[in-house]
């Protein structure tokens, strides 16, 4: 029987202060029946094959997938895809760390998805969308401790979401060979996300949040800030609007928006719980710390917030 879950790492540069710490959080479910392992390095120019080869090695049931070459995120992921033997694949970057029963929630969430579901995106503390909660001065450590507390009390509630930011992705493998995985157009990286969530959508299937996982999502320096990373975005932002001429560039704080409007739903049908209020509380600080700096758009955003403070 092939397993529910296809977990996909996929790395780049930088094995010992990046990679290792999400694989070491992947650990607690090296060799669970219901979820194959596999880890990528992409070409890298340092060591992080070898290092990764070892990691590998040390930890049996993990596949290791070694590539010649930097393939870029949409080459790399298609690549270990078609090594992949799960129902679902779960395409994770290195830069992120799974807290306590992370992957024990997915499973849940997954098994339980209705059948129009393609994709599921988890939350997390650092997102372009409403995957992202709100707690700005909590530590790593305090991120975990919350995903824990989210992992223990689900609430068994799929949220909106215009698209999914692939830090981590969970998308029915049928899906993604329908639509023939990420467009490679779109080199090293940028927007091949908001692609492949367009295009799922325009097939007729439906993408939505899980608030019952959380992942960490450290954050990686591989392109942040630099030239490359700038020219990338700017030459991928023009491919998308070329390839999605209605596409919208939505700001996070209306991916937030339409979330806590789903909560306000919940509360009319009699449907609340204090879980799904622990998330209402890590939500609704954005509302105002990302509120737009206009003095115009900020009084009309206003107006939108107060019927979702209640």
């Amino acid at each position: 029987m092939n397993p529910t879950i296809s977990l996909v790492v996929l790395g780049y540069k930088n094995f010992e202060t990046v990679t290792r710490l999400c694989l070491q959080s992947l650990v607690p479910w090296v060799n669970r029946p219901a979820v194959e392992i596999l880890v990528v390095d992409n070409g890298s120019p340092d060591d992080s094959a070898a290092q990764t080869k070892r990691w590998c090695e040390a930890n049996k049931g993990v596949r290791c997938l070694l590539s010649e070459e930097n393939r870029g995120f949409a080459g790399g992921m298609n690549w270990a895809a078609s090594h992949a033997s799960g129902e679902w694949l779960l395409l994770v970057n290195n830069d992120t760390v799974f807290p306590s029963m992370a992957l024990d929630a997915l499973l849940s969430v997954v098994l339980a998805a209705p059948a129009h579901v393609a994709m599921l995106g988890p939350v997390t503390n650092a997102a372009g969308n409403g995957q992202r909660l709100w707690n700005p001065t909590a530590s790593h450590a305090e991120w975990l401790e919350i995903g824990k507390t989210l992992h223990a009390n689900p609430t068994h509630q799929l949220m909106p979401t215009y698209r999914c930011d692939f830090f981590c992705i969970a998308i029915r493998r049928n899906v993604w060979d329908l639509l023939g995985g990420l467009d490679t157009q779109f080199g090293l990286g940028y927007y091949e996300d908001f692609d492949f969530s367009l295009r799922l959508r325009a097939a007729g299937f439906d993408q939505m949040i899980t608030e019952d996982v959380f992942i960490l999502h450290v954050g990686s320096a591989t392109f942040k800030g630099s030239k490359e990373a700038k020219a990338l975005i700017s030459r991928n932002k023009k491919l998308l609007q070329a390839k999605h001429p209605t596409a919208r560039f939505e700001h996070t704080r209306l991916g937030n928006l339409a979330i806590l409007e789903r909560y306000q739903v919940l509360m009319s049908l009699g449907v609340w719980t204090p879980h799904l209020q622990f998330r209402k509380d890590l939500r609704t600080g954005a509302l105002y710390g990302d509120a737009p700096k206009s003095i115009i758009k900020r009084w009309l955003w206003k107006r939108k917030v107060e019927k979702v403070t209640v």
